[in-house]
């Protein structure tokens, strides 16, 4: 009986230790974890490539690439992987709006039947060559035929001069003032937007200022304006 007993957990430790030491039939070529560096705010897209591989020694089926919140996108060029064939992940991710450090992650569904699922973890840093204090535009309740205004303080946060070279509105209700152009480093200027609406449609979309700067040529700033009748 003891014997008995020995060789069971003996068949459970090989069993154990073997499903422990199995690997994933879909392999990351970059590693499980990537980065898109540093972007700046432009309002354009940042698009990472990844390859998986099928390592295994049976074919394999990538049935979905998702990720974790809608401002990632994932799409895989080839669906069907015959061993040792490779394919392109192409990752694009959308910056407006964050600020600092960013994770976003990939996940891979697939047929293995041990990892069902792989996930890729990217990181990044976004960062404001023309930083905006707030980042938006909101207006609440402007009301028709009443004049309204808001501030936004843009500062020049890199090692070089700048300058302000045109700013575009996203509605003929709105229009802005800039106190000055030319930013050296460190240096800001009051961007001042202005509406007087004329009817109770409401406003939804981007201010976009247009500067030399090679690091950030356009900033976008969302602005919305919830109007109502007198």
């Amino acid at each position: 009986m003891r014997q008995r007993v020995l060789s069971y957990f003996a068949a459970v430790a090989i069993v154990t230790l073997g499903t422990s030491n199995a690997k994933a039939q879909l392999s990351v070529i970059q590693g499980n974890e990537i980065s898109f560096g540093k972007v700046f705010q432009t309002g354009a897209m940042v698009y990472k490539v990844i390859t998986v591989k099928n390592v295994g020694s049976d074919s394999i089926k990538i049935n979905s690439v998702t990720t974790s919140c809608g401002c990632t996108a994932a799409i895989v060029a080839t669906s069907a992987l015959a061993p040792g064939q490779k394919t392109d992940v192409r990752i694009q991710f959308n910056p407006t709006g964050y600020i600092g450090d960013v994770t976003k992650y990939i996940y891979i569904s697939n047929s293995d039947k041990k990892f069902p699922l792989i996930t890729v973890r990217m990181t990044g840093y976004v960062a404001y060559a023309l930083q905006p204090t707030p980042s938006y535009v909101l207006f609440n309740n402007a009301q028709v035929g009443k004049l309204d205004s808001t501030e936004i303080n843009l500062s020049n946060t890199t090692n070089e001069e700048m300058r302000i070279t045109k700013v575009d509105l996203p509605s003929k209700e709105l229009t802005y003032r800039l106190n000055k152009s030319l930013l050296k480093p460190g240096d800001f200027a009051n961007l001042d937007i202005y509406i007087n609406p004329t009817n109770t449609r409401d406003i939804d979309g981007y201010i976009v200022v247009h500067t030399t700067s090679g690091e950030q040529p356009q900033l976008q700033l969302r602005v919305f304006a919830g109007l109502v009748g007198n």
